[in-house]
């Protein structure tokens, strides 16, 4: 369909519109004969195409009085063009008012109609758009369901039937709405065939708010949830958002169990979150989540779960059944994290008790707006959010890297350009060899850990806003879980981009941060006893496995920056970052056998 401007007046312009289709096409004897009452293209009895043949001796009759034609262009077996021309008056500006699209996911709505099957109907059209839904046949029933409903995964959505036996719909949507036990008064859409304008005037002195006439389709349906619950004033939106950059969300005190293997992953969404001033811990999969929250009687001190769903030893689908399997945690929100934007995820997601979900990379602003979906800030009970990092960050030289979009990525460490750098760094030394360990399993037969690297190498390129290894990784990982295999090209094109971006970060990092010369190293003095101490206190943290183990790398960090070639720092503190202990042991020898030995630095 097409739509152009013919002539313009002072007050008044003449559009074309056309709209072609690729179907049967017509002859010009069919075409003659078009838009005359009662007249088919195809005649016969059994026809296959066609209808009574008014509608478009009606359109020609509209198009005339507004002051136009109409007429068809085709071709036999090609599809036609239907045209037309009309005039339309120019109407005065008015201020557009923007929306945000909502994510309508996991919302949970009821349905209340007498009639089984519009019931069913209604339902069905609203779990197309992935919410969650209930139904009931009266409104008595509605009241108690609405009542009766969680606090914490409360009714956000009723639409309600009007004419029902007993009490109808307006009594109903009168009792919920002025229901003051309720901590959250849902939305209500009245729902009827009479299209009674007292029926309307009432329901707006109830407070009803929205208004759909039976038969409801899916479009009109989308509209009216987009006006419920879409956020107004994009303009307005923005504005606060530039007027206070350092701080737009607040998440004061919200304490969240984030569960994610990647560690990666986890200090992006950590740092995000307690920005906002939440409080996050961290379980490293399904199983560390499940034995966290169900241990001991108390309920835990958590107010929503962000759930990771690919993860080694137990994924989320399979943690969040049996976190739902405790009577005492069925109010617990938690919030699926998936790179799969499909509406199939998103109810498998619903399926296994989750209530809502976000999408990977992380959008911060869509993150913050699901998050305070489920749960609120709780003031006087948690330190104010950092201002965006110190401000020694600041100072962090950050090189131009092709292939990576630091703005995307800066922002979801809210602007910590050192922690930022430090993860560019970890990207490099940790995802090197992914292609080679996807080859490797592949060749095992390991589907599943193929998948789940690349879904990794997917979910930490895309947060650190390096796109072209985001895009070859999903591809490879799309391929590997539909067809149970991967293309040679698909890993090949993941190799070869893979590489070419470690390269990039390897050669910017040398350039802004060089290793000085071995032969200038090795001729600074340095305190020697402290060294010594610093070292022996690391080693026997790390020889019993001790979490505090971090904490001392950076003592010794201090003492012998600038010493040696920073590399070796970078691994050792890579490998106590991932609790291999025994690699940073074996780390941690070489550079005390090779830099250390009486007060000096040797070969």
């Amino acid at each position: 369909m097409t739509v152009a401007l013919e002539e313009k007046g002072s007050e008044q312009v003449k559009l074309k519109i056309s709209v072609r289709d690729s179907g049967i096409g017509m002859t010009p004897e069919q075409t003659a004969r078009m838009f005359q009452p009662f007249s088919q293209a195809d005649t016969s009895t059994s026809r296959k195409y066609g209808g009574t043949g008014l509608g478009l001796s009606i359109s020609k009759r509209l198009v005339e009085l507004m002051g136009g034609e109409i007429w068809v262009e085709s071709k036999y077996g090609l599809g036609s063009t239907f045209l037309s021309t009309a005039w339309f008056g120019i109407g005065s500006p008015e201020p557009e008012h923007k929306r945000f699209i909502p994510d309508l996911a996991g919302v949970r709505a009821l349905v209340i109609d007498d009639n089984t099957r519009a019931r069913e109907i209604l339902a069905d059209a609203l779990r197309v758009f992935a919410l969650r839904v209930d139904s009931v046949s009266s409104g008595e029933d509605a009241v108690r369901e609405i009542a009766a409903a969680d606090s914490q995964d409360p009714y956000r959505l009723v639409l309600m039937d009007w004419h029902m036996p007993g009490m109808d719909g307006l009594e109903a949507s009168r009792i919920i709405k002025r229901d003051d036990r309720l901590q959250h008064i849902p939305k209500i859409v009245m729902v009827t065939a009479f299209g009674r304008e007292d029926i309307r005037t009432k329901a707006e002195e109830i407070g009803i708010d929205g208004y759909l006439l039976k038969p409801v389709n899916s479009s009109l349906l989308y509209d009216t949830l987009v006006d419920l619950f879409g956020i107004a004033g994009l303009e307005g939106h923005r504005s606060r958002a530039k007027k206070d950059d350092a701080h737009v969300h607040d998440a004061l005190g919200i304490r969240i169990l984030l569960v994610e293997d990647n560690e990666m992953n986890q200090q992006v969404a950590t740092e995000l979150l307690e920005s906002a001033g939440a409080i996050v811990s961290v379980a490293n999969h399904g199983g560390e989540a499940v034995k966290i929250l169900t241990g001991g009687d108390q309920a835990p001190p958590f107010d929503l779960v962000f759930m990771d769903l690919q993860m080694p030893e137990m994924d989320g689908y399979t943690a969040a059944r049996l976190i739902r399997a405790q009577q005492r945690l069925k109010g617990l929100p938690i919030i699926a994290m998936t790179a799969h934007a499909l509406v199939e995820e998103h109810q498998r997601c619903l399926d296994a008790g989750m209530n809502d979900h976000v999408s990977k990379p992380i959008d911060p602003d869509a993150l913050f707006a699901t998050l305070l979906r489920w749960a609120k800030p709780r003031r006087g009970q948690a330190v104010e959010p950092q201002a965006a990092t110190a401000k020694a960050a600041d100072e962090v030289i950050l090189p131009e890297i092709a292939g990576i979009n630091q703005a995307d990525g800066l922002k979801r460490v809210v602007g910590n350009k050192r922690l930022y750098r430090d993860l560019l760094a970890q990207f490099a030394a940790k995802q090197d060899d992914a292609a080679a360990r996807i080859s490797a399993a592949l060749e095992s037969g390991d589907l599943k850990l193929a998948e789940r690297i690349a879904h990794t190498v997917k979910g930490v390129a895309g947060n650190m806003g390096i796109g072209q290894v985001f895009a070859a990784a999903g591809k490879l990982e799309a391929a590997i879980r539909g067809a149970g295999a991967a293309e040679p090209a698909l890993l090949e094109e993941f190799t070869l981009v893979l590489s070419r971006q470690v390269q990039a970060i390897r050669q910017a990092m040398r350039e802004v941060t060089p290793d000085q010369p071995v032969d200038e190293v090795r001729g600074r003095d340095y305190d020697a006893g402290a060294a010594s101490a610093a070292i022996a206190r690391l080693r026997a943290l790390l020889e019993s496995s001790d979490g505090d183990a971090a904490e001392a790398f950076l003592a010794v960090k201090g003492i012998l920056e600038g010493t040696l070639e920073r590399s070796r720092l970078e691994s050792l503190s890579i490998a106590i970052s991932d609790f291999d202990f025994e690699e940073a042991l074996l780390k941690l020898d070489q550079i005390a056998r090779i830099y250390i030995a009486d007060g000096k630095a040797r070969d």
